[in-house]
């Protein structure tokens, strides 16, 4: 969770910094809407920032997340690991000594 909160702002802070530098480049070598070529250049350099801004935002972060730790379930399971919730996938991936009684309790 604490390493996916910080892709999320790293990704978040890159975007920003990218429609920043966008818009200024546009605004600088003044393109306007070619449909409608009187709009002032800012104007459209801002609609176009805001379009990146909105595409570079990662919606597919939760899903990946989600997808690999089902196949790191999948691969614990032919293993003869018993897993019963998802989230417990991440936390025996990062284990390294796991300890059990003769009952196999954790």
């Amino acid at each position: 969770q604490q390493n996916l909160e910080k892709l999320g702002g790293r990704i978040g802070v890159i975007a920003i910094v990218v429609c920043v530098v966008i818009f200024i480049i546009g605004v600088v070598m003044d393109r306007t809407d070619p449909s409608n070529p009187g709009s002032p250049a800012w104007l459209y350099m801002i609609l176009i920032a805001v379009t990146l801004a909105v595409a570079a935002i990662p919606e597919g972060i939760p899903l990946c997340v989600t997808i690999s730790l089902s196949i790191g379930c999948s691969d614990m399971v032919t293993k003869n690991v018993l897993v019963r919730k998802l989230a417990a996938v991440e936390t025996l991936g990062s284990a390294s000594v796991i300890c059990s009684d003769k009952t196999g309790t954790l």
